[in-house]
């Protein structure tokens, strides 16, 4: 289908409300006339921007990534700006639950591939051991995957209402006198996996810079500190 010569709608116009649409109706229920429907133009006006439904499913996924950003200079430690991306892309995965599996495969769609990039040479640059970057940021992902699929099925400190208290006295006990909520459980979680994977990697050989063997002792401090 021919593309209209003037744009009716904007790309970032169509793409919040595919979007919208998606969260919801269901990532099924978008369809090229379903979103123009939306944006009360003919479905042609789309082909200005996009030249599928997939096209249009990538560009909603990386507008829900937006806000994962690798900073462009070096102004604070590198942990704040890496567990900040982790709650981030936590909440990204819990308002838009229907794209995590567009999400999952977002290396061969170039979803985020360019901030991935980025984020690699600034940790390098931060002398974090080049063998631990990809573990870490792998299971920092699929650790908010979990965290944020868990706690899509309601409120996550509620879910013991789900069980009979007078058949689950312990389980109800146990969940009525929690000490940490979700997002403390995450935050401890991910300071875990980095402090662990860096360490690991580094005691494994990893890496012998004098950067990366500060970063050892300033982990070991940490965790030295955690336990106390």
């Amino acid at each position: 289908m021919a593309r209209p010569k003037v744009p009716l709608i904007s790309k970032r116009k169509a793409l919040e409300v595919a979007l919208d649409i998606i969260d919801n109706e269901g990532i099924e229920a978008l369809s090229i006339r379903r979103l123009a429907e939306r944006l009360k133009v003919n479905g042609a006006s789309l082909y200005h921007h996009f030249e599928n439904k997939e096209e249009i499913v990538v560009g909603a996924a990386k507008l829900a990534l937006e806000e994962v950003r690798t900073p462009q200079t070096h102004d604070e430690p590198w942990r704040v700006w890496i567990l900040r991306n982790a709650r981030r892309l936590r909440q990204a995965f819990r308002e838009h639950p229907d794209l995590v599996p567009v999400m999952l495969r977002r290396q061969p769609l170039g979803i985020g591939s360019a901030q991935m990039d980025a984020t690699v040479a600034l940790l390098e640059e931060e002398n974090v051991p080049t063998g631990a970057i990809a573990p870490m940021l792998e299971a920092l992902e699929l650790y908010a995957i979990g965290s944020a699929l868990h706690e899509s099925r309601g409120d996550a400190a509620n879910v013991h209402h789900d069980h009979d208290p007078a058949k689950t006295p312990n389980l109800t006990r146990a969940f009525e006198q929690r000490a940490l909520s979700a997002d403390e459980i995450f935050e401890t979680v991910c300071e875990k996996i980095i402090d662990t994977v860096v360490m690991t990697t580094i005691e494994r050989g990893g890496s012998s810079s004098p950067g990366a063997r500060t970063a050892a002792a300033d982990t070991r401090t940490r965790s030295a500190k955690a336990t106390a």
